[in-house]
């Protein structure tokens, strides 16, 4: 239906992708159908002791309901579509409290005859249904072998709870599990659009209502204007405007790690020998606490939210500006990199939209290189991304996203460090991935594109290992500039800057437009205030030169204070929150 409705689209699409918007749906198809199932295999089940569920009235009337409201969201998701470009979820119902507003929006619609197509195509599925059902009231009524049949419906419905997460993988079914495309349309189409509208619904309580509102709006958005004002002179850090960029971002790679020795032995001494080469940000602090919200800080300049994450709404996801976007305008080839499954978190569809001319994830590697939980290893994507620069047209921007340093922390070498404790595990993963980089590194400068190359290595969110006193050093993450392209060697930037700036700074220095990051500020203005801010589970940090205050979103109260804390930083930061989630619920 939703092909066909909207032709226009589906013929600018080659007929395989559109036969392909069936082969990646199914899954979600299945998943909804399962839990439409699932209370159906219940009532079966205690019919078996229970003669009122052996009535056929009971699936009828079921049948009929769960038909009603299934056809009724599939046809209104055709329309949705046209007006919003996003497929229906659960966005309309925050405004059935305005009727009138509500029929103004949909009246330009065809309204009418979307009823008609409804109750057309309801009254004809019904009566399919009735010759149907009718023929399950033999069974219902039969009296034989109860107990087999209790166990047979009993461990059919047990095993339900795998097609309703849509398989085996680690990751729970989601949007990013049926996207396949660099078209947006044939993503789209291969969703499920009651499984979205549910979707939505179960995620509705936090996606309606501002919980951090804490002073007036105006006043807010001054605050936060004045923050990211900027008025002076731009450095320039590159020696060419159009840099091959190669981005590595190190999963829960901190700068705790980056000081800390073990028995003698550093645990990233490879990194810290780089450090030298280029320009290293000394005090970058992450914006999340996860790689969903690193990934959108980093490629987006989006701050991380509390409770929540920009990417598990794809919808809202899709309207931000990305680097990758930004690059390939400007005639970049582009390539995405990570070992692990790209669903999780609804990374996926985040990438995808980000305009990547190749994508590569764990469905890219072989069983014999799949040698983590989490899928291919760091060293085995490494060899994949140097294969394939060999054979990629310059300029390239290519992302890379580690994961060997995740939990549980595998790796696929014998540990540095003795212990088979967590804290432990978590330095071995980081020094393994620090080996990994560094030789990567070191290969890439025996390349011919290496003098027009810049390279960042910046860790996708803060981690509470190595444990400290203090908060503000969880979110404490390292970020270097290396390469031939790179005007600077063994520069030390210590002044505190945000991992969200990274996208507008980049931009600034091969003269793209940094506007399409609003809530990114180049680092080289002369004018750039020092500050950076973050967000965990319900709270925030900010964090300027001399003070930094951790607040606890719940209690209201802080959790941290560093320096000569004000009650005017404890306002700028409430005014961040406050605005960054009000943007959040607007898109």
């Amino acid at each position: 239906m939703f092909l066909v409705y909207h032709l226009a689209h589906t013929r600018e699409l080659p007929l395989k992708t559109n036969l392909l918007t069936f082969v990646y749906g199914l899954r979600m198809d299945i998943s909804m159908a399962t839990y439409i199932l699932a209370p159906v295999c219940l009532f079966v089940l205690a019919s078996i002791v229970v003669p009122f569920f052996r009535r056929p009235i009971i699936y009828k009337v079921y049948s009929y309901l769960l038909l009603f409201v299934v056809l009724l969201i599939t046809v209104a998701d055709l329309e949705i579509y046209e007006a919003w470009g996003t497929r229906l979820d659960a966005t309309p119902l925050k405004y059935l409290s305005t009727p009138r507003e509500v029929w103004a929006s949909i009246s330009h619609l065809p309204v009418y005859f979307i009823l008609f197509l409804f109750l057309v195509i309801y009254v004809g599925l019904c009566l399919v249904y009735g010759i149907l059902l009718n023929k399950i009231s033999v069974y219902l009524q039969g009296e034989r072998r109860k107990i087999v049949g209790a166990l047979a419906i009993l461990l059919f419905t047990a095993l339900l709870i795998i097609p309703m997460r849509g398989g085996l993988q680690l990751a729970p079914i989601n949007q990013s599990s049926v996207y396949f495309s660099t078209s947006n349309f044939a993503n789209l189409a291969a969703i499920n659009a009651p499984w979205n509208f549910v979707h939505g619904l179960s995620n509705r309580t936090q996606a309606t209502k501002n919980p951090y509102t804490y002073l007036e709006p105006l006043a807010a958005k001054k605050a936060v204007d004045s923050l990211y004002a900027l008025s002076g002179i731009h450095e320039r850090m590159l020696n060419t405007d159009t840099p091959n960029v190669l981005f590595i971002i190190w999963e829960s790679f901190t700068d705790k790690a980056t000081h800390l020795s073990v028995g003698g032995k550093e645990v990233t001494p490879r990194f810290n020998a780089l450090k030298k080469e280029g320009i290293y940000f000394s005090r970058m602090y992450a914006s999340g606490d996860r790689t969903d919200k690193g990934l959108s800080a980093i490629l987006s300049g989006y701050p991380a939210l509390p409770k929540t994450s920009v990417l598990r709404t794809p919808a809202k996801a899709a309207k931000l500006g990305q680097v990758s976007k930004l690059f390939k305008e400007r005639g970049y080839a582009t390539s995405f990199y990570y070992g692990g499954e790209t669903e999780f978190a609804n990374i996926k569809s985040y990438i995808l939209s980000g305009g990547y001319d190749a994508f590569t994830d764990i469905g890219s590697f072989s069983a014999k290189d799949k040698n983590s939980k989490w899928g291919a290893h760091d060293g085995v994507v490494a060899r994949k991304v140097l294969g394939d620069l060999g054979a990629v047209k310059q300029p390239f921007f290519i992302t890379w996203l580690t994961l060997s340093s995740h939990e549980p922390f595998e790796t696929p070498t014998a540990p540095v460090f003795k212990g088979d404790d967590h804290a432990t595990k978590f330095l071995n993963s980081i020094h393994y991935t620090d080996a990994v980089v560094y030789d990567f590194i070191q290969q890439c400068k025996k390349q011919p594109w290496w003098n027009k190359t810049l390279v960042v290595i910046v860790g996708d969110h803060g981690h509470i290992l190595p444990e400290t006193a203090k908060r503000t050093d969880d979110f404490t993450i390292p970020m270097l500039w290396v390469g031939g392209a790179v005007d600077r060697n063994g520069w030390v930037i210590d002044k505190v800057v945000s991992q969200l700036d990274i996208a507008a700074t980049l931009a600034k220095q091969v003269g793209a437009n940094e506007r399409l990051f609003p809530f990114s500020r180049n680092i080289f203005d002369s004018t750039y205030k020092e500050w950076a801010f973050f967000t965990f589970n319900n709270g925030f940090g900010l964090v300027q030169r001399d003070r930094a205050l951790v607040f606890d979103n719940v209690g209201r109260q802080y959790i941290m204070k560093d320096g000569p804390v004000a009650e005017e930083d404890v306002n700028k930061g409430k005014s961040l929150q406050q605005v960054t989630y009000q943007d959040y619920l607007d898109r």
